[in-house]
């Protein structure tokens, strides 16, 4: 899994670049553990900073073709019930590269960073317990279980970078 670290001192300051994903040798695993389409998806550890927060997702391809990844990955924020919340996705402002079409042999992976603000105004707080994520728009969903909370104060908003 590959850890995404950015340390923001405040809100204006730039993110640290992400590391770019490496190509190992084939270790495809097994069908019973590599859920459809071929791919699964997983949360790295996040981070926070004065209110900014960030958190990586990977997806690796565990099946035994090529798959190919085109734009952001297609996300629904869950509460601690397994709830939908209400949350706007957009496009990440932080990390502004292009969707670009990425295959993935089998072994490899890619990464894609969500972000938010933790900021609480007026409302009702929102926290994340889980994730459903898509790798593509019209994938089937996966679970992805968060490492920690993800707290959205009452912004309701999640910026989402392309596959990286």
């Amino acid at each position: 899994m590959i850890a995404v670290v950015a340390t923001v001192a405040a809100c204006s300051e730039a993110p640290a670049p992400i590391p770019r994903p490496t190509a190992g040798p084939s270790t495809a695993a097994p069908a019973a553990a590599c859920p459809p389409p071929g791919v699964v998806i997983t949360a790295g550890d996040g981070d926070a900073a004065a209110g900014y927060r960030e958190l990586s997702l990977t997806v690796k391809n565990c099946g035994t073709t090529d798959y190919t990844l085109q734009g952001r990955p297609e996300i629904v924020v869950l509460d601690d019930k397994r709830q939908p919340l209400e949350v706007k996705i957009g496009a990440s402002i932080h990390y502004t590269a292009s969707p670009r079409r990425i295959t993935l042999k089998p072994g490899q992976g890619t990464t894609a960073v969500l972000s938010w603000h933790g900021t609480v105004t007026t409302g009702e707080v929102q926290n994340g317990a889980a994730l459903e994520v898509a790798p593509v728009k019209g994938a089937p969903k996966q679970l992805v279980t968060l490492p920690v909370t993800m707290d959205l104060g009452t912004t309701g908003k999640l910026d989402t970078s392309a596959w990286l």
